[in-house]
């Protein structure tokens, strides 16, 4: 530590002389004699020197801003002087490190708070501000992308969708690119995120996916994106007992399979309004193919929200499940018992892919007398009962419940 005294020696001396010479001597160049008059304040310089080379190291915020303005100063008063140029070029990089650290503080300070108070605006305001400081700082991403995924909900229209989206794309991104993890828990194991959203690599990465399928399914109502998201978190060790996984997938079926039944309600209309026997059997047979993949696409269903029930917790949501599943179930089979052992079968069977097509299920024609009155397969119950619920989430299956995770998400 450099240490100035009331005397700097000779050289410092003369150079302090000559600078008033110059004043004396050239008064018609003002300017640059006022902006040299600090150098030949030496007890000046010495004061603000010293008063900087004992707070430059300080830690608090407070500290470091009265710090950062000393330095500043000492800089503006004594930086061009050449007497003093060991003195300046030690404080130079201080006073650099110093506006990093007290941007840096402030920058921390605020997102913390937004990320305790889990107010997803502002998580993303002072996580946006921190990334432009530290754009390789993944662990800003995952408060921005999961409180972002959290507090979407049907109530607010998904309002906060599209960051949800943004940040776990990122985020997912680079870890699946290789991002060296920076901290660790107290068990020394490396983690990802800041607070209430910190995880360790693998449950990041379920997160994260799941908070990409939520967002796009409900909150996009982007299908084709989501269902392969929902899927993979099927195959998961992190999510594949999460029945909202399945839930969703047998909504979707749901969804699908409404219009056929529509479909269907009408071509048998159209049958018994027809008087030429071609024309209903050609109808006939429009009837049947489309049974078939309402079959097809009712058993997939049953499938997903078998799977559903199988890991749910016991509670309302469970018990409502099953419910559904006997009313899919009575309109497919036209029977009221097997269902349990419908649902053991397609638990020992491969999770059908959503993004695969539906195949189509037709029945054994039934033994029929002679004459053609009306078609010889019966039509699926009314459409009205082909879907458990109107809503692309429905609350009489996908209803949140308690092993859902943060948040508000179905």
């Amino acid at each position: 530590m450099k240490k100035i005294f009331r005397f700097l020696g000779t050289g410092v001396l003369s150079a302090a002389i000559i600078a008033v010479g110059a004043v004396a001597g050239f008064g018609q160049d003002a300017p640059a004699a006022t902006a040299n008059a600090n150098c030949a304040d030496i007890d000046g310089h010495n004061a603000l020197y010293t008063k900087f080379t004992g707070v430059y190291g300080k830690k608090t915020l407070p500290e470091m801003e009265s710090a950062l303005s000393t330095g500043k100063e000492y800089l503006e008063k004594f930086g061009s002087c050449e007497a003093f140029t060991e003195q300046v070029a030690f404080v130079k990089p201080h006073v650099t490190r110093l506006e990093s650290a007290v941007r840096r503080t402030k920058l921390v300070a605020r997102y913390d708070a937004s990320v305790k108070a889990d107010d997803p605006t502002e998580i993303v305001a002072a996580g946006k501000d921190f990334l432009a400081l530290e754009p390789d700082n993944t662990n800003l991403l995952m408060p921005m992308a999961l409180s972002s995924s959290y507090k979407s909900t049907k109530e607010n229209n998904f309002k906060y969708s599209d960051d949800a989206i943004r940040y776990a794309t990122t985020a997912l991104g680079k870890i699946k690119g290789g991002w060296a993890f920076t901290k660790k828990d107290d068990k020394g194991a490396p983690v990802i995120g800041v607070f209430q959203y910190t995880f360790s690599k693998d449950a990041a990465i379920g997160e994260l996916t799941y908070a990409l399928a939520y967002s796009n399914y409900y909150g996009k109502k982007d299908k084709k994106t989501a269902l392969p998201l929902y899927y993979e978190l099927s195959q998961s060790s992190s999510y594949k007992s999460d029945p909202r996984v399945y839930g969703t997938i047998g909504d979707y079926y749901i969804e699908e399979g409404a219009p056929i039944g529509d479909e269907i309600a009408k071509f048998i209309a159209d049958i018994k309004a027809a008087t030429d026997e071609k024309v209903k059997a050609d109808l006939d047979a429009k009837v049947k193919e489309k049974i078939a993949m309402f079959n097809g696409y009712t058993e997939r269903a049953l499938d997903a929200y078998s799977r559903a029930y199988n890991v749910a917790k016991a509670g309302p949501y469970k018990d409502n499940l099953y419910k559904v599943m006997q009313g899919l179930y009575k309109r497919r089979f036209d029977k009221d018992m097997g269902l349990d052992a419908f649902v053991s079968t397609t638990l020992v069977k491969p999770f059908p892919n959503p993004t695969t097509p539906v195949t189509p299920v037709s029945d054994p024609e039934p033994t029929t007398t002679t004459g053609t009155a009306a078609p010889t397969t019966a039509a699926p119950a009314s459409t009205t009962a082909a879907k458990p619920a109107t809503k692309p989430m429905s609350t009489t299956v996908t209803t949140k419940t308690s092993v859902a995770k943060k948040g508000t998400r179905r």
